[in-house]
């Protein structure tokens, strides 16, 4: 009998719902707008650090990625710069006081991307409504097909539109992306000519977090206040207004207003409106929301999206985020992406037995005290990575809740403060255990027996100090205390609710805050281990928690305690009375947790940065422990986890890959520096000054057409490619205009960003060398360079200072290869070069048992000698005998963290498989006949062997070629080409830049070459030049690898023997 063909509807019907994040119809569709399904897809290529930032024109590096990489009918390349200079221009303004006060600040790629797609929609939603109204609903249409029943979505109506939301991980800058939301909702406004706004409002959950938002703003050089009911009159609309929800009512009240009172065309801003809440205040608040924006719009931000979809259990609610949420960059992503602290979770099966439960305590304590003690014994060793002093912290839903056991009130906190007095009074059974522990024999198990503390305290073992020494020093360290005493339970009289906790009189080593102190101290005086006491106290312990003078190790609070505060110095955590529908604030308190300034301020742990030395042990203090105070507290929080589609982190373990070595006794020059010389240190002491003649040969080009086409594209209008690009210079009539301070300003931070210490700026030369017309060509029709407007002298100031940066970055360049170039050398390469690697780390969870297997394979091969490539799931390992180490190991996906990382993308696995393909084939082996091949991963700043004066160039391989008496040197990047400027780019030059070193060198038998092998197709860059031809391309060292796959290696190989 012949089987029916199900429909694709009916076959989706019966299929299992799909999860909440599957649902996310807006993201979907903006998403496809770049040709994508994924966000990962459309991220891959946009991590690395070099692309944050600024160039010299303010486009963002993200864009010319994005160009790169896409293919975007419905967002043409001038539309899309269009979109970035909003962003850059926006950013710029609310960055310019923080950027005073630090470190400058450029967006992270997920925050580019998320004003990205806003920009994207309210283009569409102010330009056209109707038919983004279409679009939308076409798409949903597409989804419903393919999605079960119970997971389809209502198509949308035109009062869906006024509202967007972001789910955004905690830590990820959703207060910057709000202020820039503002600004960009204004602008869209004002350029399709729509109603001015009556006022903006941001509701937050709480009154802390309502003042955290004004100092935001006061930072962001926003004006807003503290919404008053007295209110600003005429002026009502010029200021943010910052308003807790719950002082949103139906009707007016001494400390409430209602929700009338703000009728008219609002912009509200939502954060975190939906904390807290159950399904049925939720639909409460959300209509009051909807009122607020019933005739403006509402942008709403929140890191647990998911989780209060879960608790609220309410499918309408549901439908309204699925198709709200424009920006999904949840905790998973954020975690993958290597920001944030690692993280473990300390999941002991049975607590049932008071003994165990208190051995496991005690290993929490320890875990806590071995990073207090890492942390003072190495401040500078972690200074760098800005390491802040641990804290433990205890959360949970109530401080003050209490529970029957067996017919006994018992409390969670009474409970930690009985362990807590228990440790120190009880000196010889905490000794015995701490003994127990350091020597790796807790009997502490999970569900699957394995020892949850098992090599927990390497660094303890290492100092060689006893047990009783360690409890001494635990005295000292956590407790401030020389020794044993009562533990006291201090109320502090005139404080919000804190409790102090010290041993005898001796300084607080903990701090509890909790909304009623004296219910709390009630309990407390019932146990006869603690002694309560009161004093009145002006201070506050809890709000100068991140003081250095804090003496505070212990932190226990609601989860109220989150509102309004915020801490890096949270490095573990234990968990009390977590209920089934508190995820969205556990979830907030891990966030929380995890936070990590990172070297620079990247947010990183030192794991995921590229050429970073890490001191030893920093992982202990990059690692937030989380433990319960019972054991199904963890199994809820584990549960947290997985819907948030975050490893559970119970048992990862690190794989240790050797590497083999294959330089032995070949004699291979590489281009080093000498030794001790330093371009900063040494050089001489340089200034701007009039152009070489070097600068004057190659000029400066600044083409302004593209911009013009992106702002008439951004204002609605279309704008015609010139048949000839029309040149221009500065003359005394544009000088005369231009405001030289804030020039001078920009100059002097485009240096400081460079580290340019080195170099000075006198003022005075930004006018001389503008008046000059030798060093520069700029592109820019006739119109452009008449007056005409206030409008015009403002972007004849940009043009100025783009061409002045751009003349400033070529200056600095060639006067440092000068310099250096009378200091390279040519150097025997030896297995000590940093370029070569001894080993691979690789962090693996243990339930992946089949990636492990596949490791422990891979370890065998190399030990046998019988190494050759493996391929297995997203994990390549490249056996390529001709490389100076192998195997080379490339990792596709977020399953397997390595360290370091070798093969950063796909475009450098090819080339080296390629190039092993080569060897190995006939044509090979004939062309090899009687030479040498070797190749060598050149790694990148600090590392490899890089070019200044090619825009401080890396490229990606080095390839020796020996033939007869003759090294042929040849330096190889795989790299697109489409964000470089075309044939003048100096990566481009490179490859005549790179023979007058040859020269200077004067080793007749080195032979240097460079070459790129592009991955963008001749069509994509073919415009170059007024039109260039692929044998042009050629000639200027530029092969394609995409089109010409089968003999792009042989080509290079025989360029390279032909150019000696």
């Amino acid at each position: 009998m012949a089987r029916v063909k199900q429909s694709p509807a009916r076959r989706s019907s019966q299929s299992p719902a799909l999860k909440f994040e599957q649902r996310l119809v807006l993201h979907q569709w903006i998403l496809g707008l770049f040709g994508v399904r994924s966000f990962e897809r459309l991220a891959a290529n946009l991590k690395a650090p070099e692309y944050e930032g600024f160039d010299e024109n303010n486009v963002t590096r993200f864009h010319y990625q994005l160009r790169l990489l896409f293919d975007r009918p419905e967002l043409p390349h001038d539309v899309l710069l269009a979109y970035d200079q909003n962003i850059v221009r926006h950013w710029r303004r609310i960055t310019d006081r923080r950027n005073h006060a630090g470190p400058f600040l450029y967006p992270k790629y997920f925050q580019y991307l998320a004003l990205l797609f806003t920009e994207i929609y309210l283009d569409r939603y102010f330009r056209d409504p109707e038919r983004l109204l279409t679009e939308l609903n076409s798409h949903v249409e597409q989804f419903n097909q393919r999605a079960p029943k119970a997971s389809r979505i209502e198509p949308y109506t035109r009062q869906d539109l006024n509202k967007v939301a972001f789910w955004m991980a905690t830590g990820s800058g959703k207060t910057l992306l709000m202020h820039i939301n503002i600004l960009q909702y204004l602008h869209y406004l004002n350029l399709h000519g729509g109603r001015p706004v009556n006022r903006i409002i941001l509701l937050t959950p709480n009154e802390g977090l309502s003042h955290q938002h004004l100092k935001e703003f006061q930072l962001s050089g926003i004006e807003a206040e503290l919404f008053s009911k007295e209110g600003r009159g005429l002026f009502t609309g010029r200021a943010v207004e910052i308003l807790d929800i719950h002082k949103l009512r139906e009707e007016m009240g001494e400390k409430t207003v209602a929700v009338e009172a703000f009728e008219g065309n609002n912009l509200v801003l939502v954060d975190e409106g939906h904390r807290g809440t159950s399904g049925a205040e939720t639909g409460a608040w959300m209509q009051k929301r909807n009122q607020l924006c019933e005739n403006g719009f509402s942008f709403e931000y929140s890191a647990t999206f998911g989780q209060a979809m879960k608790a609220s259990g309410n499918r309408t609610l549901e439908q309204v985020y699925a198709k709200c949420i424009l920006f999904d960059y949840s905790y998973k992503y954020f975690y993958g992406d290597g920001y944030g602290k690692d993280y473990r979770i300390l999941n002991l099966a049975d607590d049932s037995d008071e003994n165990i439960r208190r051995r496991y305590l005690t290993a929490c304590l320890l875990s806590f005290y071995q990073q207090l003690k890492l942390y003072r014994d190495k401040p500078g060793d972690f200074r760098q990575f800005l390491i802040e002093r641990p804290l433990w912290v205890f959360v949970g839903g109530s401080v003050n809740a209490v529970r029957s056991e067996n017919k006994r009130k018992v409390s969670d906190v009474v409970d930690i403060l009985l362990f807590l007095a228990t440790f120190v009074r009880e000196r010889d059974e905490s000794v015995a255990t701490i003994e127990r522990l350091l020597k790796g024999n807790s009997g502490l198990l999970d569900r699957q027996n394995r020892d949850i503390f098992a090599g927990a305290f390497q660094y303890l073992n290492t100092l060689g100090i006893t047990p009783d020494q360690v409890f001494d020093d635990i005295l000292r360290v956590l407790f401030n205390a020389p020794t044993t005493a009562a533990l006291h339970v201090e109320n502090l009289k005139g404080t919000d609710g804190e409790v102090a906790l010290r041993l005898g009189d001796n300084d607080a080593f903990g701090v509890i805050n909790v909304g009623d102190a004296s219910a709390l101290c009630k309990l407390c005086e019932e146990q006869k281990e603690l002694v309560v006491t009161e004093k009145e106290f002006s201070g506050s312990l809890f709000r100068t928690l991140n003081d250095e003078a804090s003496t505070i190790n212990i932190l226990i609070g609601s989860k109220k305690f989150t509102e309004g505060w915020s801490s890096w110095r949270v490095s573990t955590m234990g968990l009390m009375n977590i209920g089934r529908n508190e995820g969205p604030q556990i979830i907030q308190l891990f966030g929380r947790g995890v936070r990590l300034k990172g070297k620079d301020f990247s947010l990183k742990r030192s794991r995921r940065l590229e050429e970073q030395v890490a001191p030893k042990n920093i992982e202990i203090l990059e690692t937030l422990n989380i433990f319960g105070i019972r054991a199904d507290y963890m199994r809820q929080f584990k549960e947290y986890l997985e819907d948030e589609g975050l490893p559970a982190n119970e048992d990862r373990i690190e794989f240790v890959l050797p590497v083999v070595k294959n330089l032995g006794n070949k004699k291979l020059k590489i281009v080093r520096l000498k030794e001790g010389i330093d371009f900063k240190k040494k050089g001489p002491k340089l200034a701007l000054d009039e152009p070489p003649d070097y600068l004057v040969r190659h000029p400066v080009v600044v083409d302004w057409y593209p911009k013009l086409q992106a702002m008439a594209s951004g204002a609605g209008r279309t704008s015609e490619q010139a048949a000839e690009r029309e040149r221009h210079y500065f003359d005394e009539k544009h000088l005369a205009f231009l405001d030289f301070d804030a020039i001078y300003f920009e100059l002097q931070q485009f240096k400081n960003e460079r580290a340019w210490h080195n170099l000075a700026l006198p003022r005075s030369k930004l006018a001389t060398l503008l008046a000059r017309r030798d060093w520069y060509v700029l592109f820019i029709p006739n119109e452009e360079m008449e007056f005409r407007s206030f409008q015009q002298v403002l972007r004849w100031q940009e043009i100025a200072t783009v061409l002045l940066k751009k003349y400033l970055d070529r200056y600095y360049k060639f006067r440092k290869q000068e310099f250096e170039g009378r200091h390279l050398e040519y150097r025997e390469l030896s297995e000590d070069d940093p370029n070569f690697i001894n080993e691979y780390r690789l962090l693996i969870e243990r339930s992946r048992e089949d990636i492990i297997r596949k490791l422990e394979e891979i370890k065998g091969l190399i030990g046998a000698g019988k190494l050759r490539n493996v391929e297995f799931q997203s994990l390549h390992a490249i056996a390529f005998g001709r490389h100076l180490y192998e195997p080379l190991i490339y990792v596709g996906n977020d399953l397997i963290e390595v360290k370091p990382v070798v093969l950063e993308n796909e475009g450098e696995r090819d080339f080296v498989l390629d190039l092993q393909k080569f060897c190995e084939s006939d044509e090979g082996k004939a062309f090899l006949a009687g030479k040498e091949l070797y190749l060598l991963r050149n790694m990148s700043r600090g590392r490899g062997i890089g070019f200044f004066e090619a825009g401080n160039f890396y490229p990606d391989f080095i390839l020796w070629l020996l033939a007869g008496n003759r090294q042929y040197v040849t330096f190889i990047d795989p790299k697109g080409l489409r964000n470089l400027e075309g044939p003048e780019d100096p990566k481009i030059r490179f490859h005549l830049t790179i023979k007058e070193l040859e020269r200077q060198l004067g080793d007749p038998a080195v032979i240097l070459n460079c070459f790129i092998v592009s991955n963008t197709r001749v069509p994509e860059v073919g415009w170059w030049d007024g039109g260039m031809t692929k044998e042009q391309f050629e000639a200027r060292n530029v092969l394609f690898q995409r089109e010409d796959r089968s003999i792009y290696i042989e080509n290079l190989l025989k360029r390279v023997t032909a150019s000696s």
